[in-house]
């Protein structure tokens, strides 16, 4: 068991581990991952104007925006505006992106089940 506290996450300037699959600087505080676990999870922090390229989860995934502005992109749809707040749920295999808005950062939680697969950028 390890606790971590909401400003030890969002101040963690660890880089995420695919830099490649994000279209400017993004950031992320390992909850948990590995081989053996059904889920991984992590506090992803993206700067003004950062997103992730085109991605999808096997199993799903689970989104909450612990501070910031922000979109999720989805195919053939307008991207949904996400604040603060808000816990977003992202169906399996829906192909989707993560990113803040113009000038604001954004902090999200996001529990990914099954396998990650990376797209083009967004």
């Amino acid at each position: 068991m390890r606790r971590l506290t909401q400003q030890e996450m969002i101040e963690d300037p660890t880089p995420v581990p695919e830099p490649e699959r994000f279209n400017g600087p993004a950031f992320s505080c390992v909850v948990n991952s590995g081989a053996a676990s059904k889920a991984t999870s992590a506090l992803i922090r993206l700067p003004d104007g950062s997103r992730g390229h085109w991605h999808r989860h096997s199993e799903g995934q689970l989104v909450h925006v612990v501070s910031g502005r922000g979109y999720v992109g989805r195919r053939n749809a307008e991207p949904l505006a996400i604040g603060e707040g808000d816990t977003i749920w992202i169906e399996p295999d829906e192909e989707h992106w993560h990113g803040s808005a113009e000038g604001v950062e954004l902090a999200q939680l996001a529990v990914s089940f099954g396998a990650i697969t990376w797209l083009e950028p967004s």
